[in-house]
């Protein structure tokens, strides 16, 4: 990275935003076309109509949920094509979920298939592969460039002659959360992470210190960039600006990484794996010990929970302070609010929104990859690719409207195998199984009933791998025609208010405050229409036998059944928004990442259907024999053969 960082971080003609700069939407207006190629830092901030352009280009850089298509689709920056370089084709298309007891992909070309499943994943995959989770290679991954446009963005928009002083603090506050989000994804995916604090180059490299840093520094830095970029800007946006950075994605921001960094993962009375000894030139630089504070805190503190409960206090005060504009969307409809609270723009829960590199969720590959099996407009067949194979896991995580077990097996016992479209197992469930997974029996599809038999428009034929487990993802298509998903405008979620106050749950249940942590917990279930939770409510939903094959953590204070729904509940709340993977990896939740994955198979038609039992789905390579190298990424080994102090992750 010495190498790559610095020629990175020094290329700073490529901040401009080139040809693809209308792109990038915020609020209800384009940005106007750039002007050409020959743009230096000089040019760039001698206006503010580039400078304004040149943080849209650091914005285009975020994360999205969504599938956006193939980063050779974007201008190559590498290969002077100046223009926007979006974090597109992570996963090798496939989304985060995949990883997890939610999804199991048939999308054989895809990362989770191809290189998860198969076993194959290693050091020298993130040295050229796409098809991981998220690179560190500087060249291949938008992350850098992110963060290089923001640093660049800081240090000279001062020098713009036409902005005002408070523009110009609102566009540092702004760039400080693109650092912010980014170094958060790094440090989620690999531990303490080497931290660039200025837009260093070839001549002013003397005293900068390239190597990884400890957990705790790397958690400061990104806590500190928060806090710098809270202090400058406002609580929220018109609707206009809607997309912009606020005060209150900070402060959620903040909250999301202090709940990251106080879980077992790193906050344990031991690490999660032996750290690697540094090896090499890397010796010289980095000490055992040092290694070893890389992927661990070094000690265990309920403190650190301490800490979330602070920062989800404070936000929820300043939200008071501000006359509550940010809330959960609820209107006592509950499955139209649910449809309606992760993607509608401008809607009051979502803190953070990305992914609008193209302007209609039609337009994205995710319609391919996940979408159902015809398209509804021209007829086209060769939809869904298999992407979306939502398991039978997932689906028993769904409790009845009352709240109560709602176990596909245990339906079977009861009822035999022989239903209809309204005698199915999948009947009267929390409204936001049907909201997000294709089922028979809950909402329509379409003014019908989705038909997931075999032969069925939805499920495809027997072999075709669309909805090959028996279910698909229905979140983020809604009825898949003109009206709600063809002319949609896009929004990916990247930090909803739900998940504030599902941390605030959690926390507090840490810390030994557990019927507090059931009124935040409710707060969801509230909106999804399930009463309150109760102590005997969690003992049938967490029965002792399953209890007791979940993981103890005797070093917090936690209720054992109360953080087990937790989980459950955060699991209901967002699919398909990449939440799910980082949960079992900071709750170092292998029980669950080995479970035996299940789907269904339906036969019949619509009067007469037959639900088979629980069929295995394909094994992964962790199925077995799951190992604890996978909680995080292998850095690229061309980078730690560098030798500039990064240290490789245990197991890699």
């Amino acid at each position: 990275m010495k190498k790559s960082i610095i020629n990175l971080l020094s290329f700073a003609i490529a901040l401009v935003c080139g040809a693809g700069c209308a792109d990038l939407k915020f609020g209800d207006d384009f940005l106007e076309k750039a002007p050409g190629v020959d743009m230096t830092i000089d040019s760039i901030f001698s206006r503010k109509l580039y400078a304004d352009r040149a943080l849209t280009g650091a914005y285009a850089t975020m994360r999205s949920c969504l599938t956006l298509g193939s980063n050779e689709n974007f201008p190559n920056e590498s290969d002077n094509e100046y223009g926007y370089k979006p974090a597109a084709d992570k996963l090798g298309w496939d989304n985060l979920d995949a990883l997890t007891d939610i999804i199991n992909s048939h999308m054989s070309y895809g990362g989770a298939a191809s290189v998860y499943y198969s076993g194959t994943y290693s050091a020298e995959t993130e040295n050229t592969s796409t098809s991981t989770k998220m690179g560190f290679n500087p060249w291949q991954d938008a992350t850098w460039w992110g963060i290089r446009r923001a640093l660049l963005y800081i240090e000279n928009v001062d020098r713009v002659p036409d902005m005002t002083p408070e523009e110009k603090e609102r566009g540092k506050g702004e760039a400080y959360m693109i650092m912010a989000c980014h170094y958060l994804d790094l440090f989620r995916n690999f531990g303490g992470i080497p931290l660039l604090k200025s837009s260093v180059n070839v001549s002013n490299l003397d005293g900068v210190d390239f190597k990884r840093q400890s957990v705790e520094e790397t958690l400061k830095y990104i806590v500190s960039l928060c806090d710098e970029a809270a202090k400058r800007l406002t609580w929220t946006v018109n609707a206009s600006e809607d997309g912009h950075f606020t005060k209150a994605a900070a402060m959620g921001l903040k909250i999301r990484a202090l709940a990251f960094a106080a879980s077992p993962l790193f906050n344990a009375p031991a690490p999660y794996a032996p750290a690697q000894s540094p090896t090499g030139a890397n010796a010289s630089k980095v000490s055992a010990q040092d290694a070893e504070r890389m992927i661990w805190w070094g000690n265990c503190s309920t403190e650190r929970w301490n800490d979330v409960v602070t920062a989800c206090k404070e936000f929820f005060e300043e939200n008071t302070r501000n006359g509550n504009i940010y809330a959960l969307v609820d209107t006592d409809n509950p499955a139209e609010d649910f449809s309606k609270c992760y993607a509608d723009r401008n809607n009051g829960e979502i803190l953070i929104s990305t992914g609008r590199q193209v302007e209609k969720f039609y337009d994205l590959y995710h319609t391919y990859c996940f979408g159902p099996s015809v398209d509804p407009i021209t007829g086209n067949k060769n939809w869904g690719w298999g992407g979306s194979c939502v398991t039978l896991n997932y689906v028993d995580l769904f409790p009845s409207s009352t709240g109560e077990p709602a176990r596909y097996s245990d339906w079977i016992a009861r009822n035999g195998h022989s239903g209809s479209e309204t005698n199915t197992p999948f009947v009267d469930r929390d409204p936001r199984l049907s909201e997000s997974v294709m089922v028979i029996g809950g909402k329509t599809f379409r003014g019908r009933q989705p038909e997931m038999w075999i032969g069925g428009t939805e499920r495809g034929e027997k072999n075709a791998g669309r909805a090959i487990s028996g279910f698909c993802i229905r979140k983020f298509f809604w009825d898949f025609n003109p009206e709600t998903y063809h002319y949609k405008a896009v929004c990916s979620p990247y930090l909803r208010l739900a998940e504030i106050c599902l941390t605030y749950a959690e926390a507090l249940n840490e810390t030994g405050q557990s019927e507090q942590a059931k009124e935040w917990l409710d707060k969801t279930r509230d909106r999804a229409g399930l009463p309150a939770i109760t102590d005997a409510q969690l003992k049938r939903l967490h029965p002792d036998d399953e209890l007791a094959q979940a993981p103890d953590y005797p070093e917090f204070l936690g209720d054992k059944r109360l953080r087990e729904e937790i989980l459950d509940e955060r699991a209901r709340e967002f699919c398909f928004e990449e939440v799910r993977w980082y949960d079992l990896v900071r709750w170092k939740r292998s029980d669950i990442l080995e479970e035996p994955l299940y789907g269904i198979t339906i036969t019949g038609n619509a009067s007469a259907l037959e639900f088979s039992d629980p069929q295995p789905e394909p094994v992964r390579a962790w199925t077995n024999n799951f190992d604890p190298k996978w909680y995080l990424s292998a850095f690229p080994s061309d980078e730690v053969n560098k030798g500039y102090g990064l240290v490789q992750n245990p197991g890699w």
